[in-house]
């Protein structure tokens, strides 16, 4: 069977126009999990012992787990035993799973910017009267988002490419499409490579742009 380029081009259009919506799926996923991530490592950091022994089982179940088992379990487990989950649409369990599972990633990224951060620089602030609340606004937490930046951009461009285990429960993003389309002519080398070159270029393209957003952070810091 010969490639096809015919319908290779044009599923090409049907597939982009889903760009926005995989977007927006890895984009609110990536901001719950940052808010998520920021409250674990406060949780990390406290002097709790029960604070810090329940963040460390959430990052390390999250870590140490598939994430399409916790995907499943979340949409098809978790409803079987309490009734309210059964609300819970396709498209709602995509973006909470993704975010679950990469805010434990992204909390350790954050603990690393945090420890890239010089204690001298902690202690000489202290010294000169500076409050911790500023010792972290003026000083540390600048330095940490520099140092965490591309651990951070990483993770987002993971998320986005994560949205395509959507097509396992229904939700129709971009790889669903090329799933759907592919299964209808039959066409399936054509279809999966025409939504293979759109992420590539799409992530190229957003790679560029943050690793831009980088430097000009940089310079005014």
């Amino acid at each position: 069977m010969r490639f096809d380029f015919n319908f290779f081009f044009s599923v090409i259009p049907k597939l982009v126009v889903k760009i926005p919506y995989t977007m927006w799926l890895g984009t609110l996923a990536f901001l719950i999990a940052f808010v998520i991530a920021v409250l674990l490592e406060i949780m990390y950091e406290s002097h709790n012992r029960v604070l810090r022994w329940i963040a460390g089982i959430y990052i390390s179940y999250f870590r140490s787990t598939p994430y399409i088992m916790q995907l499943f379990i979340f949409y098809f487990g978790l409803p079987q035993m309490f009734d309210f989950m059964k609300v819970v649409t396709a498209q709602t369990a995509l973006i909470v799973t993704i975010a679950t599972n990469s805010s434990a990633f992204i909390a350790e990224s954050i603990r690393g910017g945090l420890i890239a951060v010089d204690k001298g620089q902690r202690e000489a602030a202290l010294s000169i009267g500076l409050s911790r609340f500023d010792l972290y606004k003026e000083i540390v937490l600048p330095q940490a988002f520099v140092a965490a930046f591309p651990s951070l951009c990483n993770s987002y461009i993971s998320m986005i490419k994560t949205t395509a285990l959507g097509f396992a429960i229904g939700v129709i993003e971009m790889m669903s499409m090329a799933k759907l389309l592919s299964a209808s002519a039959l066409r399936f080398m054509e279809g999966y490579l025409a939504v293979g070159m759109i992420y590539w270029v799409l992530l190229v393209i957003i790679d560029k742009i943050l690793k831009q957003m980088e430097k000009r952070i940089c310079r005014h810091l």
